[in-house]
């Protein structure tokens, strides 16, 4: 019993970190949200299974189309409000090191040994940079948007 118990626990986590690592997809987000597709005008509707977005759609789309931004932005520009949603992703920086280090080895009865020696130290850093942004005018419609390449 306790056995099975602890089964059932554990692949029930399984299955929980399995699926919030799942990739985002315009097919999973549409998935999750048929009535939001639903509403959506049937040339959007193509747009956004394919992943992509065009001037005059509305937040909705966007959301399907791309996911939730990462950031977000909001303003003024002529009197009228705006607001600017922000794709970031990571893009990795590899370096490299050519060190020296020293180590002392303290155990249980004192000073077990020194150590001496030098290392190559490959690292990879990612770095977030914006990836896209898109801007919505004062009723929720795309009125720009910019991908970097």
């Amino acid at each position: 019993m306790k056995r099975k118990m602890i089964l059932s626990t554990l692949s029930l986590a399984v299955a929980f970190m399995a699926n919030s690592c799942a990739p985002s997809t315009p097919g999973t987000r549409i998935a999750k949200n048929p009535a939001l597709f639903e509403s959506l005008p049937s040339n959007h509707k193509q747009l956004v299974q394919q992943g992509e977005i065009k001037k005059g759609m509305h937040k909705d789309g966007v959301v399907l189309a791309w996911g939730k931004p990462d950031g977000l932005t909001a303003g003024s520009r002529n009197g009228k409000s705006f607001e600017k949603w922000i794709y970031t992703t990571a893009s990795p920086v590899y370096t490299s090191s050519f060190r020296h280090y020293a180590s002392y080895g303290y155990g249980r009865y004192g000073c077990r040994g020194v150590g001496y020696g030098i290392g190559f130290g490959p690292e990879v850093y990612y770095v977030r940079r914006t990836a896209a942004t898109v801007e919505f005018d004062h009723n929720s419609r795309v009125t720009e948007w910019v991908t970097r390449r």
